[in-house]
């Protein structure tokens, strides 16, 4: 019998002493129960413009009456009222103010009868006037206008990374003002009732990250009308008409001058080398006197830039040809280029690769051809191609 007896005694003592060691707590809680209230459950705290909203769940706890919230080490905080209803309860707390920077936030529940739960912390930065005024617009690549049509077309670099869109304003032919918004995935708009003598103002909007509350600005910027459209500008051209290596411009103007290729039924496009050229060339072939390739736009008043890009001039110096401005629908003959509001000469080969500009000024809106003449009767195997033409606006 003493085995057993001995074992028994054994079982008794250690359970004896078990319950000493579950009961030490209460000499710290003068014997009471230690309740802890269902914590803060999901908190989630989103950023904002000198803010920052807290949200929390409150899912199986029934006494829960109320809240806090603590930052800046304890230093502030904001009570939170809280009325249970049936099932989970969803709680929102707006801080506010806040200075720019990182917060660690940290939520207590409490119940009826003052207990309180276990901490819930979330990390957090808040935004402001340093992180709005970093913020760079989204590049706006050009501004073209295109006479023909009256339409404004503005074409848009890829957005950084936490852009939302850009908001723009304009003025319309009427007087009006009109608000339109560019979403990050457009890289091109296209504006059809822009005065096109009047700025185009815009902002870009960012969000600090994906779920903050506040949208924050670039400062906002203006844009005018940089670039006209004309047609068919090369790089390459494109011709309407072709046999063999000479063709004729699509929306050019060529005149019979310049048409001095197959029997006088094609010139003014050359596809030498495979390219697609604005071109004159005398070269075993008739001779061109004031050969014309032109077209006519309607332009507002302003500063402008008749851009000639040069692909090559052939070995021979040129007699007469040149890139010409020139008011109404036509371009005048070489012995008249006094008349026109800007010219340009080519000469030789040294000019090959370069681009070479007109500048002219319109004090009001109205027609204006542009284009090239050229007289090739002297020298034989004289030749030009153009690669690209372009109209900017200052």
């Amino acid at each position: 019998m003493k085995p057993i007896f001995y074992f028994y005694f054994i079982a008794v003592s250690l359970l004896i002493a078990s319950c000493g060691k579950i009961d030490d707590y209460k000499k710290f809680t003068d014997g009471k129960l230690i309740i802890y209230p269902g914590k803060p459950d999901s908190l989630r705290v989103y950023s904002g413009r000198n803010r920052a909203l807290v949200k929390f769940l409150i899912i199986s706890d029934p006494n829960v009456v109320k809240a806090t919230i603590y930052w800046n080490n304890r230093e502030n905080k904001q009570d939170v009222n809280i009325s249970r209803g049936k099932g989970v309860d969803t709680i929102s707390a707006l801080i506010s103010p806040l200075q720019e920077g990182n917060y660690t936030f940290e939520v207590y529940t409490f119940d009826k009868n003052g207990n309180k739960s276990v901490a819930t912390l979330k990390q957090v930065a808040t935004y402001g006037d340093v992180y709005e005024k970093s913020l760079l617009n989204r590049v706006l690549e050009s501004v073209v206008y295109q006479p023909s049509n009256g339409s404004t077309t503005l074409n848009w670099r890829p957005s950084a990374t936490g852009t939302v869109a850009v908001a723009l304003t304009y003025t319309t032919l009427s007087g009006a003002t009109k608000s339109r918004r560019v979403d990050n995935n457009t890289t091109q708009v296209v504006l059809a009732d822009h005065n096109p003598e009047t700025s185009i103002q815009y902002k870009t909007l960012f969000l600090p990250d994906s779920s903050a509350i506040d949208t924050f600005y670039s400062a906002s910027t203006s844009a005018k009308i940089n670039q006209f459209f004309l047609k068919n500008q090369g790089a390459p051209f494109v011709q309407s008409a072709r046999d063999g290596r000479w063709g004729l411009l699509a929306d050019w103007t060529t005149n019979a001058a310049a048409r001095n290729m197959s029997n006088g039924t094609l010139g003014g496009w050359d596809s030498y080398n495979g390219g697609g050229w604005l071109s004159f060339e005398y070269w075993g072939s008739p001779s061109i006197t004031n050969g014309k390739i032109y077209q006519t736009v309607t332009l507002p008043s302003g500063k402008y830039r008749f851009v000639v890009s040069v692909s090559e001039i052939g070995s021979n110096t040129l007699e007469a040809t040149y890139a010409v401005v020139n008011s109404g629908q036509t371009l005048p003959d070489v012995a008249n280029l006094s008349q026109a509001l800007g010219s340009f000469r080519f000469l030789n080969n040294s000019q090959n690769g370069k681009d070479y500009e007109i500048p002219f000024t319109l004090a009001q809106s109205q027609e204006v051809t542009l284009g090239f003449v050229s007289t090739m009767l002297v020298r034989s195997e004289s030749s030009i191609r153009i690669n690209k033409v372009r109209l900017l606006k200052n």
